[in-house]
Order: C-alpha cells, then sequence, then structure tokens
C-alpha cells in the first residue's frame, strides 16, 4: 500500500516547504523536491512520482513549461501547475502542455488535496485510462484507488483477490485490503485477463497467487475460497497455462 508519491519543482524554498508540509499533513508521500529543470529531471529518473507539482516561472535556465514538455512527452506522468501567474499568455502556454490542473498561488491545503485529486482523474480520462474514481486509476501497472481521504496506490501484481459483497468490493492485496463501491464486470476493466479471473460468483483471484487448490477451493495466503462449478473448468485450463 503507497500513497501517491509526489514531486514539488519550486524554486522559492519556503513556498516548496510549506507545500511539502501540506501534502505530508494530506497523507501523501513524497520525493526531495527540486528547485529547478535539471535537479527536477534527476529526481524523475531516480524516483519516478506518481505526479509533479511544477512552478511555471522556475530560476533555472529552463521554465516549468518546457520541464512539463518533457513530462507529457517523454516520462508520460501527469502534472499541475503551482504558479502565481494567471494571465492570457501564461495560461495559454500552460494549457498547451496538457497539464492535468492548474492551482494559482496563494492556496491553502484544502485547495491543494482538491487540485491533485482532481488532476490525477483528469489525467486518467484524458489517456483514455479506466477514470470511475469508484474502480481505481490505471496508471502504469497500478491503481490508484479513492479511500475516505485520497487515492492511495496499489500494484496490480500485489492484488491477491476481489471479494464481491453488495454493491462493493473488498481488494485484497499483499498489503492490506481496500474497498470500493463497484462490481466485477467494471472493476475488472482495469486488470489483465491473462492472471485475474472470476472462481465464485463472490471471487475474483489472482491465478499466479495460488498456492493450491482442489475441485471445490483453492489456497491463497492461507485463505480458502471456494470454487464453482460454473467456473471450475476455466480455472483449470487458465491455471495449467499459468503454473
Amino acid at each position: 500500500m503507497q500513497a501517491c508519491k509526489i514531486l514539488v519543482v519550486e524554486d522559492e524554498s519556503l513556498v516548496a516547504m510549506d507545500m511539502v508540509d501540506m501534502l505530508a499533513r494530506l497523507g501523501y508521500d513524497l520525493v526531495p523536491n527540486a528547485m529547478g529543470f535539471q535537479e527536477a529531471i534527476q529526481t524523475i529518473e531516480s524516483n519516478r512520482p506518481d505526479l509533479v507539482l511544477v512552478d511555471i516561472n522556475l530560476s533555472s535556465s529552463k521554465s516549468g513549461i518546457e520541464l512539463a514538455q518533457l513530462l507529457t512527452e517523454q516520462y508520460k506522468i501527469p502534472f499541475l501547475f503551482i504558479t502565481s501567474h494567471s494571465d492570457k499568455q501564461t495560461v495559454t502556454a500552460a494549457a498547451n502542455t496538457l497539464p492535468s490542473g492548474y492551482l494559482v498561488k496563494p492556496f491553502d491545503a484544502e485547495d491543494l488535496y482538491t487540485s491533485i485529486e482532481i488532476a490525477l482523474v483528469n489525467y486518467a480520462s484524458r489517456d483514455g485510462l479506466k477514470s470511475n474514481a469508484h474502480n481505481g486509476l490505471k496508471v502504469e501497472g497500478s491503481l490508484f484507488i479513492k479511500t475516505d481521504k485520497n487515492f492511495v496506490k496499489v500494484k496490480i501484481e500485489d492484488i491477491l483477490w476481489l471479494e464481491s459483497e453488495h454493491n462493493y468490493i473488498f481488494v485484497v492485496t499483499e498489503n492490506g485490503k481496500f474497498i470500493v463501491r463497484s462490481n466485477f464486470k467494471d472493476f475488472m476493466q482495469n486488470l489483465p485477463a491473462s492472471i485475474f479471473l472470476q472462481v465464485h460468483k463472490s471471487y475474483v483471484v489472482n491465478i499466479s497467487k495460488v498456492a493450491s487448490f482442489s475441485n471445490s477451493e483453492l489456497v491463497i495466503k492461507n485463505t480458502t475460497i471456494p470454487l464453482s462449478r460454473n467456473h471450475k473448468e476455466d480455472f483449470f485450463e487458465k491455471i495449467k497455462r499459468i503454473h
């Protein structure tokens, strides 16, 4: 279980410290903030953040606009602009880089939180990814699952099984359990069909995590999961290919 990992690119140290403090209190994970273009690139290469907050006017030789272009074209990482400028020329130049959000200084923690959550949804929607907040946002082998507070990053490979109960799904992972308001049909669109399979009306499992099985049940992490007659043939066929 991992919170959304954020990089702050801001050349005013006091502003950067204030933003980092807000983000930490909001529950986000942080990588070392950067003050300029080159430092930001080095941090992105070594830490691979999930979201970048970019000040448009950096004191380095290259601006936040130029960094944003790289984020869009090369790194494919969502970002939102943090700026004290909202004039037409600046907004137009920023918009051309396809940001997922634009936040004008000064702002408070609530403004920051709202902008980040919307930015994640905007990025997923723009790139044709699954963007229903209940079902999660799929980005590069992970899902951002919506909790009461914010989006939490869950690696798809760490999901053990899904358990359906009424209009909710329990997402059981290596590191914890999450509950989302969804159904198997919608949620399964985020998962690779090659390893995830429904084995019962109430269960979908990660086939690669199965430790043992019989004609009527299977075991994952010492938990017994029922295997129904209707799904048995598909399970045995897929388990042969995976194992």
